[in-house]
């Protein structure tokens, strides 16, 4: 439900500014909005004292320390919940954990370098390998200039290009060697005398030839040598790597709770001073204005007054006019109910005044799914699923929520599976039992049944919305919800007199209401009106897709039942009867999920919801 909420106005001497700044944040239960200047006429906006801005900003630069440090260390599979640091003990706790931060960063830059260093050694290794066979016989020569060149295969011609310039400029003093490395690449080793180094080198960039040039590190060393090196940086470097990440895990694992728990005290200490900034001041007082749940007002005042006596007062603001638009929205149900707010999440919030949907939400969605699966195996595998979800992601309250809301639904497929008799299809029946409503055979009836479901939903929804916007003393909108719900329930009673569902002699003055109705539904909002009419008319049909749907999910499961018993194996019917389950049962997560939340949001919710709310963010500790 949406509470009630109250604008307060703290006043207080500055002397208990700060004091009053950590109470509020500690209590959690007021939204705190910029006090406007020109509403308090004394009162003004001030800078921010020179002081706070000096100790946000070494707040900032320990943030931003603790940040980068908390991102390179790796996440531990279970770890303590943050420790809860005063603000008083920030400095003291960050210079304390210098030197272990300085030391993470250290190790985490090293196993970067040395991560870097093996990619490097394992990329010019492979190509080394390839030069070793050409250069063997050449290696020990000092006279003349070895180059080793990559060449893609794609343009063999560039070699022949190459080989006919080399022999120009050297006048025939030179060898070429080449070698397939791998599908991609040719390795070249071309040895000339120095004095045409600087030719040869021109031409190489001319022809778009990488020439490769081994790594800083390497650079003075024989080719042989080079590679050697290689080799041995490639068997030691992952064993200092494994152990840096081991020294980074078992710092994580110790030390986390208590970065993240500072981390979180530095950036409520930054929220403490940037607060001021809704604040107006004059010489002696400050004032402070928000929004507070009203059953939490007495709370706040008594708080104050226990930490203040008279000093600071409280005082409850009667809103303007145009503030009532933007009274922050706080929604807050019962546990069992809470799981189903995110249904709220796909919409803008509410309006403030309007009505929260998620009551009904909790009881219709789960009936609807039940409806459309009604079998006890379908609906234990559903619950399984949904409690695996909701144990899995226990840390992440959306998933969490999510696994809540298919266990009901799972729950409700098992109730609706007893009163159809169904468990993965007509198996109980074949068994002798017999069902209190069995679904193949009484189509009309399940028809009829949630048609009936239908007017039930759509009147609620209408009459929701309409004695919402009497409480909100729009009586015109809410006359026009009425008559078209009116008329709507005309139209199906004159449907059923029709085809003799109920007494014939009714059909005179209903159709006598209903062109009154029609009449007073153009004055008050035109043509839309009687569209809008049609819309409501066809919505309500729509709710038959409640039993088009369940009663498709009947026949794959009887067809799956059926299969398995006309096969000539039974481990082949076996077979045959799971694959046709398993692809029933995933669209058991899919579909009746689809159709249940189109029901919730179009046929229900449409008839009452009102977005644009501004959603209630009290200033709390993190």
């Amino acid at each position: 439900m949406i509470k009630e909420m109250t604008k307060v106005q703290i006043v207080g001497p500055k002397t208990h500014r700060d004091r009053c700044i950590e109470i509020l944040h500690e209590l959690s239960i007021m939204q705190i909005e910029t006090v406007l200047e020109e509403k308090e006429g004394f009162l003004k906006k001030v800078p921010v004292e020179k002081e706070k801005l000096e100790e946000k900003k070494r707040l900032e630069k320990i943030r931003e320390a603790l940040t980068e440090l908390l991102s390179v260390l790796p996440t531990p599979s279970s770890v303590a919940p943050p420790l809860r640091l005063k603000k008083q003990h920030i400095y003291e706790e960050f210079e304390r954990l210098a030197p272990l931060m300085e030391r993470a960063k250290a190790l985490y830059r090293e196993q970067e370098e040395l991560k870097e260093e093996l990619e490097m050694v394992s990329r010019y290794e492979h190509l080394l390998r390839g030069f070793v066979p050409l250069v063997t016989a050449l290696g020990g020569l000092k006279n003349i200039e070895i180059t080793g060149l990559v060449v893609d295969r794609t343009v063999p011609d560039v070699l022949k290009l190459l080989e006919e310039e080399l022999k120009r400029l050297t006048k025939g003093a030179y060898e070429f060697h080449s070698k397939v490395i791998d599908e991609d690449t040719i390795a070249v080793v071309i040895t000339y005398q120095k004095k045409y180094s600087p030719q040869i080198r021109h031409i190489i960039l001319g022809e778009g030839i990488d020439e490769i040039r081994l790594p800083q590190d390497y650079r003075e060393m024989p080719l042989f040598e080079a590679l050697k090196e290689m080799l041995k940086k490639k068997m030691v470097l992952p064993e200092r790597i494994e152990y840096i990440k081991r020294e980074l895990e078992t710092i994580s694992q110790t030390h986390r709770h208590l970065l993240e728990g500072l981390k979180r005290a530095v950036e409520d200490a930054i929220d403490e001073i940037e607060v001021l900034y809704y604040f107006a001041e004059s010489r002696f007082l400050f004032i402070i204005e928000g929004w507070v749940p009203a059953d939490r007002v007495d709370h706040l005042e008594r708080e104050l007054k226990g930490e203040f006596k008279e000093d600071v007062l409280v005082q409850v603001l009667e809103p303007a006019a145009e503030e009532l638009d933007r009274v922050p929205v706080y929604i807050e149900n019962p546990p069992y109910i809470r799981p189903f707010e995110i249904f709220l999440r796909a919409l803008p919030p509410p309006k403030y005044g309007s009505v929260d949907p998620t009551p009904y939400v909790a009881l219709f969605f789960p009936t609807f799914f039940g409806l459309i699966v009604g079998d006890v195996g379908y609906g234990l595998v559903v619950l399984g699923a949904g409690q695996f979800i909701k144990r899995r992601w226990k840390e992440r309250e959306f998933i969490k929520n999510a696994g809540v809301v298919l266990s009901l639904c799972g729950v409700s497929a098992i109730v609706f599976g007893i009163l159809f008799g169904e468990f993965f299809g007509t198996l109980p029946e074949k068994l002798g039992f017999h069902p209190l409503f069995e679904r193949m055979e009484g189509l009309k009836l399940f028809m009829l049944f949630t048609l009936g479901i239908g007017i039930v939903h759509t009147t609620l929804g209408f009459t929701i919305g309409g004695l919402n916007l009497i409480k909100r003393g729009r009586t015109k909108k809410a006359l026009e919800k009425f008559t078209s719900l009116i008329l709507t329930l005309v139209i199906i009673l004159m449907v059923a007199a029709a085809y003799n569902y109920i007494p014939e002699g009714l059909l005179t003055p209903l159709v006598v209401v209903f062109i009154a109705g029609v009449a007073l539904l153009l004055w008050l909002e035109g043509v839309v009106g009687p569209l809008e009419l049609v819309r409501s008319v066809g919505g309500i049909l729509s709710y038959v897709r409640i039993m088009a749907v369940g009663t498709s999910s009947v026949v794959m499961a009887v067809v799956a039942d059926r299969m398995a018993g006309m096969s000539a194996s039974i481990l082949t019917g076996i077979l045959v009867a799971s694959l046709i389950h398993l692809l029933n049962i995933f669209m058991t997560f899919i579909s009746p999920v689809i159709q249940s939340m189109r029901l919730q949001y179009v046929e229900f919710m449409g008839r009452f919801y009102e977005g644009g709310g501004r959603l209630y963010r009290p200033f709390s500790r993190r």
